[in-house]
């Protein structure tokens, strides 16, 4: 079975938002503009000329911003869960077990007596080069991922790439670059055995099992329940969380749509409420989103009735809920 991965709407708002031109990505990439309400599925091949495309049209100043995860980890649940590891150890070998969830990217860690060295590849053991964009960018986000869980400004020890990097980029990063047939960054084992601030064991405990549901339905396109469950994800912000909207995104009626899901032992309502709590436990790690806007997000129409529903689902109010899980991220 071939792997798919989903190119949400919101994400060319995303690169627009960053100066990234995404209808002359999409279409470089072959990639449709108009998409089904929850985005469109590509595979590997397509995932691979989206990111070069991406590239192409990227500079160093969209490359910083592309990469400021603060925008968005809540909605990335791989780097959430490097931020709420022990230390960047940890961060490190929990993005490189997860990170299939975002595209075809694999990341080898390697620890050493002195070192902790990160290699970057996609998933065809190195036949398929790197874009110089990903390069960049996967080593902006690693160092962002230290220096946010220590809250120090941790420097890489080496980067290996296969371009020199500019200058403005290497005194972010605060690192030259060595020219090099791979693509690796070096960081200390002090440092990187620094403890994280953010760490977060009663998240983790939360999203490990669901990351394993997530990689088995990955290659399981029978599973209709992750489909509706994906396309929810996209369609509740916007209020259009309904199962005639979703019937139709699978071209089925509503009845057989109902029908399909009891044969997976599981009903529309059970799957727009599962994908709902994952939401609201989302948004409300971030300090900065409201209840009220919690609830807007999730489609309701009453604060309160959201802040019922959840407490049924968690057994914990909101207030308890952020009190006991608010990571805040600089």
């Amino acid at each position: 079975m071939t792997k798919a991965y989903l190119i949400g709407k919101e994400y060319r708002k995303y690169l627009d938002g960053i100066g990234i031109n995404s209808e002359w990505v999409f279409k470089k990439a072959g990639i449709p503009l108009k998409v089904g309400q929850s985005g469109v599925y590509i595979n590997r091949d397509q995932y691979i000329d989206f990111m070069n495309a991406i590239g192409e049209v990227s500079n160093i100043d969209t490359a910083l911003k592309y990469c400021n995860f603060s925008e968005y980890y809540a909605f990335v649940p791989p780097i959430y869960a490097g931020l709420c590891a022990r230390n960047g150890i940890q961060c490190f070998e929990r993005i490189s077990k997860y990170k299939q969830l975002i595209g075809p990217f694999v990341l080898k860690v390697e620890k050493t007596d002195k070192s902790l060295i990160l290699t970057f590849t996609f998933d065809d053991k190195e036949k398929t080069s790197l874009p110089v964009f990903t390069q960049m960018t996967e080593n902006i986000l690693m160092v962002n991922l230290l220096r946010t869980g220590t809250g120090k400004a941790i420097k890489p020890i080496k980067i290996e790439a296969t371009q020199q990097y500019t200058s403005s980029v290497s005194d972010y990063l605060g690192c030259q670059t060595s020219l090099s047939k791979v693509n690796r960054i070096h960081f200390s084992l002090e440092d990187v055995q620094e403890p994280f601030l953010s760490e977060n064991n009663v998240m983790w405990q939360f999203l490990e099992p669901e990351f394993k549901k997530r990689i088995q339905e990955m290659e399981v396109d029978e599973s209709l329940s992750a489909k509706v469950r994906t396309m929810l994800t996209e369609l509740i912000p916007s209020g259009q969380g309904h199962i005639e909207i979703v019937a139709k995104e699978v071209a089925m009626s509503s009845r057989t749509l109902q029908r399909k899901l009891k044969e997976e032992g599981t009903t529309f309502i059970k799957q727009l409420n599962h994908t709902r709590e994952l939401m609201a436990k989302n948004y409300l790690i971030n300090g900065t989103i409201s209840t009220e806007e919690v609830a807007y997000l999730l489609d309701y129409s009453d604060m309160y009735v959201f802040m019922r529903a959840f407490k049924q689902w968690t057994g914990q109010t909101v207030k308890e809920y952020r009190d006991k899980h608010a990571l805040q991220v600089s």
